[in-house]
C-alpha cells in the first residue's frame, strides 16, 4: 500500500508540473509565456474611427489577415498603435491619431496577445484630401475658430457655430457670422484636460475649434469647450 500511495503521488507531481509549464495566454494564442506572437500581418482597411483614449484604430472593409483569429469577426478589425507606430503619407510621416473616417491604410502589424499592434501605416486614399499633423507637412490649411453653438447635426455631423471668429489663421473677414464645421467620429471636446464626445455639447456652449480645410470642407480637429452654458 505504501508504495503504491508513493506511486501515484510521483505521477500526481509530474501531472502538475506539466499543466503549470502549459499554462499562460500567451500559449492560446501561440505567442509563448510572454503573449507575443513572431508572426506579423499585412492589412488593408478603412479608417471608421480612432479611439484616443484606448491608443487603437477601428477598420472596416478589412482584408489580408484571418479576422476570427483576434475575435474581430466578419470584415472589421481594431488596430492598435504605440509611440513607436508611423504614419507615411505621400513621402511625408504623421501620427495615427491624424488619421480620418474614411482614410484607406495599409498596415503592417505585429501580434500581441490577443491584439493587433501596427508597425507602421501607409495612407493608400486621404478622404479629405490633405493631412495635418504636428510634425510637418500638411498640405491644407489650419486655423481657430471660437463661437457659439448654435446646433448640432449628428447624421451629417456638423455643428453650427454662431458669433464666429477666427483668433488664428486667415480664414476671411466674416467673423461675427454663423459658420459650419464638420466632425467624424475620432472628434472628442476637451473639457478642464478630459475628452467627451461632440455629442455632450449643448447650444449656447462656447467653444474653440482647431479645423482644417476652406469653405464647405472644413473639419474640426480638436475641439475646446471654453464655456459650459450650464455654468
Amino acid at each position: 500500500m505504501r508504495t503504491a500511495k508513493t506511486l501515484a503521488a510521483a505521477a500526481l507531481t509530474l501531472v502538475l508540473a506539466a499543466a503549470c509549464g502549459s499554462s499562460g495566454i500567451g500559449d492560446i494564442f501561440g505567442g509563448g509565456g510572454g503573449g507575443t506572437s513572431n508572426q506579423s500581418y499585412d492589412i488593408s482597411g478603412t479608417v471608421d474611427s480612432v479611439d484616443l483614449n484606448g491608443r487603437s484604430i477601428y477598420l472596416t472593409n478589412v482584408s489580408g489577415y484571418n479576422n476570427n483569429l483576434m475575435g474581430t469577426g466578419g470584415n472589421t478589425a481594431r488596430v492598435y498603435y504605440d509611440d513607436q507606430t508611423t504614419v507615411s503619407y505621400q513621402g511625408k510621416n504623421y501620427r495615427p491619431q491624424d488619421l480620418e473616417r474614411g482614410d484607406q491604410v495599409r498596415i503592417r502589424a505585429g501580434q500581441t496577445g490577443n491584439q493587433l499592434l501596427a508597425e507602421s501605416m501607409d495612407v493608400t486614399y486621404n478622404a479629405h484630401g490633405g493631412m495635418t499633423s504636428s510634425g510637418g507637412g500638411s498640405n491644407t490649411s489650419t486655423a481657430t475658430i471660437r463661437g457659439n453653438v448654435r446646433s448640432i447635426d449628428t447624421v451629417n455631423r456638423t455643428i453650427i457655430i454662431d458669433s464666429a471668429s477666427w483668433i488664428s489663421g486667415f480664414q476671411g473677414s466674416n467673423s461675427g457670422s454663423t459658420f459650419t464645421v464638420r466632425y467624424d467620429t475620432s472628434t472628442r471636446v476637451d473639457y478642464q484636460g478630459q475628452l467627451h464626445p461632440v455629442t455632450n455639447l449643448e447650444r449656447g456652449d462656447v467653444i474653440e475649434v482647431q479645423v482644417t480645410g476652406s469653405g464647405s470642407n472644413t473639419w474640426a480637429q480638436r475641439i475646446f469647450l471654453v464655456r459650459d452654458v450650464n455654468q
